[in-house]
This record gives C-alpha cells, sequence and structure tokens, in this order.
C-alpha cells in the first residue's frame, strides 16, 4: 500500500464496507457462469493494476505528459465498457447494483 497516497485514507475507511460484501460477492459467485468469471477477473485485474501504481512511478517518469495522454484513451476505452455493461445489466430480469 502506497501510504503516499492523498485517496488512502478514503479507501481504507472504505474497506470495513468492502468486507461486509464479501459474503454477499461470494454466495452469487456460486451461481457463475463462464462469463461472469471472465467479467470477475477482468475488473479484478483492472483493480490490482490501479492497486500497484503507488511507490512514486509517475511522479519519476521522464514522459508523464504521454503517460497523462495514454491514460486519457484508456479511461475512454473503459467508459465506453462501463456504458456497454451498465446497459445490458439494465435489461428486464437483471439487477443493477
Amino acid at each position: 500500500m502506497w501510504h503516499g497516497d492523498p485517496g488512502f485514507g478514503r479507501r481504507r475507511a472504505g474497506r470495513a464496507e468492502t468486507d461486509r460484501s464479501v459474503d454477499a460477492r461470494r454466495a452469487r459467485r456460486a451461481h457463475d457462469n463462464t462469463a461472469d468469471s471472465r467479467a470477475r477477473r477482468f475488473t479484478e485485474g483492472l483493480e490490482d493494476a490501479i492497486s500497484g501504481l503507488g511507490g512514486g512511478c509517475f511522479e519519476h517518469a521522464g514522459h508523464k505528459a504521454d503517460h497523462v495522454e495514454e491514460l486519457r484513451r484508456v479511461l475512454g476505452l473503459l467508459l465506453d465498457v462501463l456504458a456497454d455493461w451498465e446497459m445490458l445489466a439494465a435489461r428486464p430480469g437483471e439487477r443493477l447494483e
């Protein structure tokens, strides 16, 4: 964990809520199909990648503007994926949480 991160306290405070939802997630996973497992691995992989950004990797980068532009591009792709997933999840019979 990178304690120099300005969001560190907010994430720590949110852990209790996250811990409470672990049982609910496990119950839902009991009924996962292959697509559910792949979607979960995708989002968990993103979270792991983001969590691994600490330690001053950006502060010491020599091409900061290039990295910002690349992150903007990737965020645009992620927003498109999110919009698609929200639309699919809002179909009748699906519950958007």
